[in-house]
């Protein structure tokens, strides 16, 4: 799983754990959850320290994008991040984006 957390928050009235707990619910039928990345700039405050706390105890392995004046920063760590994936899955694997 590679979520976009800047452009695809967790809802105001949902926590951070019944949101991941969905949606490896959902995506279980398609295999072994493998990798599961939460992208978003750790420093501009968009998510509250909770809802970050129930990410990280839910298995979300959260990535800093730091923007620097910079524009989709989480959108090309992402690509690059699901093309490494990709590369070290030569066999074939489910890609989730969000």
């Amino acid at each position: 799983i590679f979520w976009d957390l800047e452009n695809m928050p967790i809802p105001s009235a949902s926590s951070g754990r019944a949101v991941t707990s969905r949606l490896k619910s959902i995506l279980a039928p398609h295999g072994d959850l493998v990798q599961f990345r939460g992208y978003a700039s750790i420093g501009l405050g968009l998510i509250p320290q909770e809802k970050r706390s129930d990410l990280q105890l839910s298995g979300c392995h959260l990535v800093d994008c730091p923007h620097n004046g910079r524009k989709e920063v989480a959108d090309k760590m992402i690509i690059v991040d699901a093309m490494q994936f990709a590369f070290m899955n030569p066999d074939g694997a489910t890609l989730c984006c969000i």
